[in-house]
Protein backbone atom coordinates (compact mmCIF):
# COMPACT_ATOMS: atom_id res chain seq x y z
CA UNK A 1 0.00 0.00 0.00
CA UNK A 2 1.28 3.25 -1.43
CA UNK A 3 2.22 5.60 2.12
CA UNK A 4 -0.39 8.62 1.85
CA UNK A 5 0.27 12.01 2.64
CA UNK A 6 -1.44 12.73 6.23
CA UNK A 7 -2.17 16.80 5.29
CA UNK A 8 -3.69 15.18 1.95
CA UNK A 9 -5.44 12.76 4.49
CA UNK A 10 -6.92 14.59 6.95
CA UNK A 11 -8.06 17.19 4.26
CA UNK A 12 -9.56 14.37 2.35
CA UNK A 13 -11.39 13.24 5.36
CA UNK A 14 -12.42 16.69 6.04
CA UNK A 15 -13.99 17.55 2.49
CA UNK A 16 -16.03 13.73 2.98
CA UNK A 17 -17.91 15.43 6.49
CA UNK A 18 -18.37 18.16 4.62
CA UNK A 19 -20.02 16.99 1.20
CA UNK A 20 -22.53 14.74 3.59
CA UNK A 21 -23.41 18.11 5.36
CA UNK A 22 -24.37 19.74 2.16
CA UNK A 23 -26.43 17.33 1.14
CA UNK A 24 -28.38 16.67 4.90
CA UNK A 25 -28.94 20.12 4.51
CA UNK A 26 -30.05 20.72 0.92
CA UNK A 27 -33.22 18.61 2.28
CA UNK A 28 -33.76 21.06 4.98
CA UNK A 29 -33.06 24.42 2.95
CA UNK A 30 -36.09 24.38 0.72
CA UNK A 31 -38.84 23.93 3.04
CA UNK A 32 -37.43 26.59 5.64
CA UNK A 33 -38.61 30.11 5.57
CA UNK A 34 -36.58 32.13 4.05
CA UNK A 35 -37.10 35.61 6.01
CA UNK A 36 -36.22 33.32 9.10
CA UNK A 37 -32.69 33.55 11.18
CA UNK A 38 -32.48 29.76 11.46
CA UNK A 39 -32.56 29.98 7.44
CA UNK A 40 -29.99 32.41 7.56
CA UNK A 41 -28.04 29.98 10.11
CA UNK A 42 -28.34 26.84 8.13
CA UNK A 43 -27.55 28.98 4.68
CA UNK A 44 -24.05 30.08 5.39
CA UNK A 45 -22.52 27.23 6.84
CA UNK A 46 -24.23 25.20 3.26
CA UNK A 47 -22.65 27.70 0.76
CA UNK A 48 -19.57 27.86 2.67
CA UNK A 49 -19.06 24.19 2.59
CA UNK A 50 -19.41 24.08 -0.83
CA UNK A 51 -16.00 24.17 -2.28
CA UNK A 52 -15.43 20.03 -1.72
CA UNK A 53 -15.42 19.24 -5.36
CA UNK A 54 -12.99 21.74 -6.12
CA UNK A 55 -11.20 20.42 -3.03
CA UNK A 56 -11.47 16.62 -4.39
CA UNK A 57 -10.17 17.83 -7.72
CA UNK A 58 -7.06 20.08 -6.25
CA UNK A 59 -6.75 16.85 -4.19
CA UNK A 60 -6.16 14.71 -7.31
CA UNK A 61 -3.99 17.05 -8.99
CA UNK A 62 -1.62 16.81 -5.62
CA UNK A 63 -1.59 13.13 -5.74
CA UNK A 64 -1.20 12.17 -9.41
CA UNK A 65 1.42 14.76 -10.05
CA UNK A 66 3.25 13.96 -6.77
CA UNK A 67 3.55 10.41 -7.57
CA UNK A 68 7.05 9.50 -8.68
CA UNK A 69 6.01 6.85 -10.51
CA UNK A 70 6.49 6.64 -14.34
CA UNK A 71 3.29 7.90 -16.40
CA UNK A 72 2.28 6.03 -18.72
CA UNK A 73 -1.34 6.86 -20.37
CA UNK A 74 -2.72 3.09 -21.13
CA UNK A 75 -1.84 2.09 -18.02
CA UNK A 76 -3.51 5.31 -15.96
CA UNK A 77 -5.88 4.86 -18.24
CA UNK A 78 -7.33 1.59 -17.36
CA UNK A 79 -6.70 2.35 -13.75
CA UNK A 80 -8.83 4.97 -13.11
CA UNK A 81 -11.45 2.93 -14.90
CA UNK A 82 -11.15 0.90 -12.58
CA UNK A 83 -10.77 2.51 -9.62
CA UNK A 84 -13.31 5.20 -10.78
CA UNK A 85 -15.75 4.64 -12.98
CA UNK A 86 -16.69 0.98 -12.90
CA UNK A 87 -16.98 1.56 -9.16
CA UNK A 88 -19.19 4.47 -10.12
CA UNK A 89 -21.32 2.45 -13.03
CA UNK A 90 -22.30 -0.39 -9.90
CA UNK A 91 -23.34 2.62 -7.29
CA UNK A 92 -25.42 4.44 -10.43
CA UNK A 93 -26.58 0.70 -10.92
CA UNK A 94 -27.70 0.92 -7.28
CA UNK A 95 -29.27 3.92 -7.16
CA UNK A 96 -31.46 3.20 -10.36
CA UNK A 97 -32.45 -0.09 -8.88
CA UNK A 98 -33.41 1.79 -5.52
CA UNK A 99 -35.62 4.63 -7.15
CA UNK A 100 -37.09 1.73 -9.62
CA UNK A 101 -38.20 0.17 -6.34
CA UNK A 102 -39.59 2.91 -4.55
CA UNK A 103 -41.62 3.87 -7.66
CA UNK A 104 -39.69 7.11 -8.96
CA UNK A 105 -38.50 5.42 -12.14
CA UNK A 106 -39.38 2.72 -15.01
CA UNK A 107 -36.54 0.92 -16.65
CA UNK A 108 -35.32 2.63 -19.60
CA UNK A 109 -31.80 1.42 -20.80
CA UNK A 110 -31.49 4.70 -23.10
CA UNK A 111 -32.67 6.62 -19.66
CA UNK A 112 -29.97 4.67 -17.58
CA UNK A 113 -27.22 5.40 -20.81
CA UNK A 114 -28.17 8.95 -20.40
CA UNK A 115 -27.86 9.26 -16.43
CA UNK A 116 -24.37 7.32 -16.75
CA UNK A 117 -22.80 9.63 -19.29
CA UNK A 118 -23.90 12.55 -17.58
CA UNK A 119 -23.88 11.89 -14.18
CA UNK A 120 -27.60 13.01 -13.32
CA UNK A 121 -29.13 10.67 -11.51
CA UNK A 122 -28.26 11.42 -8.50
CA UNK A 123 -26.59 14.72 -7.72
CA UNK A 124 -23.14 14.31 -6.54
CA UNK A 125 -22.52 12.12 -9.41
CA UNK A 126 -21.17 15.08 -11.36
CA UNK A 127 -18.01 15.17 -9.74
CA UNK A 128 -17.24 11.29 -11.40
CA UNK A 129 -17.70 13.12 -14.89
CA UNK A 130 -15.58 16.05 -14.73
CA UNK A 131 -13.09 13.86 -12.94
CA UNK A 132 -12.55 11.55 -15.55
CA UNK A 133 -12.06 14.34 -18.62
CA UNK A 134 -9.14 15.45 -16.68
CA UNK A 135 -7.58 11.90 -16.33
CA UNK A 136 -8.12 11.74 -20.27
CA UNK A 137 -6.61 14.84 -20.61
CA UNK A 138 -3.54 13.77 -18.31
CA UNK A 139 -0.90 13.88 -21.27
CA UNK A 140 -1.86 17.79 -22.02
CA UNK A 141 -1.66 18.39 -18.65
CA UNK A 142 1.86 16.47 -18.05
CA UNK A 143 3.29 18.84 -20.78
CA UNK A 144 1.89 21.86 -19.49
CA UNK A 145 3.48 21.60 -15.82
CA UNK A 146 6.65 20.11 -17.21
CA UNK A 147 6.91 23.23 -19.60
CA UNK A 148 5.63 26.28 -17.71
CA UNK A 149 6.18 28.05 -15.17
CA UNK A 150 4.20 26.62 -12.01
CA UNK A 151 3.28 30.41 -10.86
CA UNK A 152 2.61 31.55 -14.69
CA UNK A 153 0.17 28.64 -15.29
CA UNK A 154 -1.82 28.68 -11.95
CA UNK A 155 -2.73 32.41 -12.85
CA UNK A 156 -3.41 31.87 -16.18
CA UNK A 157 -5.93 29.38 -15.46
CA UNK A 158 -7.71 31.09 -12.61
CA UNK A 159 -7.63 33.87 -15.40
CA UNK A 160 -9.87 31.62 -17.75
CA UNK A 161 -11.63 29.74 -14.90
CA UNK A 162 -13.02 33.21 -14.13
CA UNK A 163 -13.96 34.30 -17.07
CA UNK A 164 -15.54 30.86 -18.41
CA UNK A 165 -17.40 31.04 -14.61
CA UNK A 166 -18.66 34.81 -16.16
CA UNK A 167 -19.54 33.99 -19.24
CA UNK A 168 -20.18 30.79 -20.73
CA UNK A 169 -23.14 29.59 -19.57
CA UNK A 170 -25.44 26.12 -21.08
CA UNK A 171 -26.93 23.05 -19.67
CA UNK A 172 -25.14 21.07 -18.09
CA UNK A 173 -21.73 23.66 -17.85
CA UNK A 174 -21.33 22.14 -13.94
CA UNK A 175 -20.04 18.93 -15.44
CA UNK A 176 -17.54 20.29 -17.96
CA UNK A 177 -13.97 20.30 -16.77
CA UNK A 178 -12.72 23.91 -17.82
CA UNK A 179 -15.30 24.64 -15.49
CA UNK A 180 -13.06 23.58 -12.83
CA UNK A 181 -9.54 24.33 -14.82
CA UNK A 182 -7.64 25.71 -12.07
CA UNK A 183 -8.51 23.46 -9.04
CA UNK A 184 -6.85 20.43 -10.92
CA UNK A 185 -4.15 22.63 -12.10
CA UNK A 186 -3.30 24.09 -9.28
CA UNK A 187 -3.13 20.89 -7.34
CA UNK A 188 -0.81 19.58 -10.34
CA UNK A 189 1.75 22.42 -10.23
CA UNK A 190 1.70 22.01 -6.26
CA UNK A 191 1.87 17.67 -6.65
CA UNK A 192 5.29 18.30 -8.98
CA UNK A 193 6.65 20.97 -6.99
CA UNK A 194 5.61 19.52 -3.76
CA UNK A 195 8.22 20.54 -0.80
CA UNK A 196 9.04 24.42 -2.37
CA UNK A 197 4.68 24.96 -2.79
CA UNK A 198 4.32 23.89 1.02
CA UNK A 199 6.92 26.44 2.04
CA UNK A 200 5.90 28.91 0.01
CA UNK A 201 2.13 28.22 1.38
CA UNK A 202 3.30 28.32 5.30
CA UNK A 203 5.26 31.26 4.49
CA UNK A 204 2.30 32.99 3.57
CA UNK A 205 -0.07 31.96 5.69
CA UNK A 206 -1.42 34.80 6.91
CA UNK A 207 -2.45 35.79 3.85
CA UNK A 208 -3.92 32.64 2.83
CA UNK A 209 -6.44 32.87 6.09
CA UNK A 210 -7.15 36.62 5.80
CA UNK A 211 -7.91 35.97 2.19
CA UNK A 212 -10.14 33.01 3.27
CA UNK A 213 -11.75 35.33 6.10
CA UNK A 214 -12.46 37.89 3.46
CA UNK A 215 -13.69 35.94 0.50
CA UNK A 216 -15.64 34.01 3.18
CA UNK A 217 -17.26 37.13 4.57
CA UNK A 218 -18.30 38.35 1.02
CA UNK A 219 -19.50 35.39 -0.26
CA UNK A 220 -21.67 34.86 2.67
CA UNK A 221 -22.89 38.09 2.48
CA UNK A 222 -23.83 37.69 -1.48
CA UNK A 223 -25.69 34.43 -0.16
CA UNK A 224 -27.69 36.20 1.96
CA UNK A 225 -28.51 38.98 -0.92
CA UNK A 226 -29.21 36.61 -2.98
CA UNK A 227 -31.11 33.53 -1.45
CA UNK A 228 -32.91 35.70 1.28
CA UNK A 229 -33.68 39.11 -0.61
CA UNK A 230 -33.87 37.80 -4.00
CA UNK A 231 -30.91 40.41 -5.56
CA UNK A 232 -29.61 39.15 -8.80
CA UNK A 233 -25.67 39.04 -9.04
CA UNK A 234 -23.84 38.76 -11.84
CA UNK A 235 -20.34 37.53 -10.99
CA UNK A 236 -21.64 35.72 -7.74
CA UNK A 237 -19.59 32.55 -9.31
CA UNK A 238 -16.44 34.49 -9.71
CA UNK A 239 -16.43 35.39 -6.20
CA UNK A 240 -17.19 31.93 -5.35
CA UNK A 241 -13.87 30.94 -7.41
CA UNK A 242 -11.86 32.96 -5.28
CA UNK A 243 -13.48 31.84 -2.06
CA UNK A 244 -13.35 28.07 -3.16
CA UNK A 245 -9.38 28.63 -3.59
CA UNK A 246 -8.87 30.41 -0.63
CA UNK A 247 -10.93 27.71 1.52
CA UNK A 248 -9.12 24.87 -0.04
CA UNK A 249 -5.36 26.76 0.21
CA UNK A 250 -7.02 27.15 3.97
CA UNK A 251 -7.64 23.73 4.81
CA UNK A 252 -4.46 22.18 3.40
CA UNK A 253 -2.35 24.52 5.94
CA UNK A 254 -4.78 23.59 8.87
CA UNK A 255 -4.40 20.01 7.90
CA UNK A 256 -0.22 20.73 7.43
CA UNK A 257 -0.02 21.93 11.22
CA UNK A 258 -2.24 19.20 12.00
CA UNK A 259 -0.63 16.27 10.64
CA UNK A 260 2.50 16.92 9.10
CA UNK A 261 4.50 15.86 11.93
CA UNK A 262 1.98 13.28 13.83
CA UNK A 263 1.26 9.98 12.88
CA UNK A 264 -2.55 9.36 11.56
CA UNK A 265 -4.08 7.03 14.05
CA UNK A 266 -5.16 4.12 12.14
CA UNK A 267 -8.87 4.56 12.15
CA UNK A 268 -8.61 7.89 10.61
CA UNK A 269 -6.61 6.32 7.84
CA UNK A 270 -9.07 3.82 7.13
CA UNK A 271 -11.42 6.64 6.53
CA UNK A 272 -9.68 7.86 4.69
CA UNK A 273 -9.42 5.07 2.50
CA UNK A 274 -13.35 4.94 2.67
CA UNK A 275 -13.64 8.39 1.19
CA UNK A 276 -14.48 7.64 -2.02
CA UNK A 277 -16.95 5.10 -1.65
CA UNK A 278 -18.64 6.68 1.08
CA UNK A 279 -18.61 9.37 -1.35
CA UNK A 280 -20.39 7.31 -3.93
CA UNK A 281 -22.86 5.97 -1.34
CA UNK A 282 -23.95 8.43 1.21
CA UNK A 283 -27.19 10.01 -0.78
CA UNK A 284 -28.33 6.64 -0.74
CA UNK A 285 -28.49 6.46 2.69
CA UNK A 286 -30.22 9.99 2.78
CA UNK A 287 -33.08 8.68 0.58
CA UNK A 288 -33.55 6.03 2.97
CA UNK A 289 -33.18 8.57 6.04
CA UNK A 290 -36.01 10.34 4.17
CA UNK A 291 -38.49 7.42 3.51
CA UNK A 292 -38.00 6.30 7.61
CA UNK A 293 -38.68 10.20 8.79
CA UNK A 294 -42.16 9.68 6.24
CA UNK A 295 -42.97 6.86 7.62
CA UNK A 296 -42.68 7.53 11.38
CA UNK A 297 -44.30 11.04 10.72
CA UNK A 298 -41.68 13.26 12.05
CA UNK A 299 -42.25 16.34 10.59
CA UNK A 300 -40.65 18.96 12.77
CA UNK A 301 -37.61 20.20 10.21
CA UNK A 302 -35.04 20.70 12.84
CA UNK A 303 -35.74 17.08 14.44
CA UNK A 304 -35.50 16.11 10.39
CA UNK A 305 -32.52 17.82 9.83
CA UNK A 306 -30.48 16.10 12.89
CA UNK A 307 -32.01 12.82 12.54
CA UNK A 308 -31.18 12.30 8.85
CA UNK A 309 -27.54 13.44 9.56
CA UNK A 310 -27.01 11.31 12.34
CA UNK A 311 -28.38 8.25 10.55
CA UNK A 312 -26.36 9.30 7.60
CA UNK A 313 -22.88 9.69 8.75
CA UNK A 314 -23.17 6.49 10.92
CA UNK A 315 -24.42 4.21 8.66
CA UNK A 316 -22.36 5.35 5.70
CA UNK A 317 -19.35 5.65 7.54
CA UNK A 318 -19.76 2.13 9.65
CA UNK A 319 -20.45 -0.11 6.50
CA UNK A 320 -18.38 1.76 4.65
CA UNK A 321 -15.35 1.92 6.66
CA UNK A 322 -16.08 -1.77 7.68
CA UNK A 323 -16.25 -2.60 3.76
CA UNK A 324 -12.74 -1.39 3.33
CA UNK A 325 -11.26 -3.58 6.33
CA UNK A 326 -12.71 -6.57 5.10
CA UNK A 327 -11.85 -5.62 1.31
CA UNK A 328 -8.41 -4.85 2.29
CA UNK A 329 -7.99 -8.31 4.76
CA UNK A 330 -9.60 -10.43 1.99
CA UNK A 331 -6.48 -8.67 -0.99
CA UNK A 332 -3.95 -9.06 1.89
CA UNK A 333 -4.49 -12.65 2.16
CA UNK A 334 -5.17 -13.44 -0.99
CA UNK A 335 -2.06 -11.80 -1.79
CA UNK A 336 -0.04 -13.34 0.57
Amino acid sequence: MIKRKNELSCMNIAMCLLVIFIHVASWTLPDMDRASVKYVALLLPWRLSAFVVQGFLFLSGVKLFSSKKPFNYPTFIKGRVIKVYLPYILWVLIYYAYFIGIGWYRFSPMDLGFYTLLGTLCSHFYYIIIAMQFYLLMPLFKWLVAKVNGVLLCVVFVVITALVKAFVHFTYDDRVFFTYLCYFVIGAVVGANYEKAKAFLKKYSYTVFASFVAFGALDGYFTYLSQVKGAYLRYFEVLHLFYCLSAILSLYLISLYVFEKREMPKILSLCDRSTFVIYLSHVLFIYIANDYLYRLGISDLLVKFLLRGAFTYAVTFALCMGYTFVKEKLYARIKG
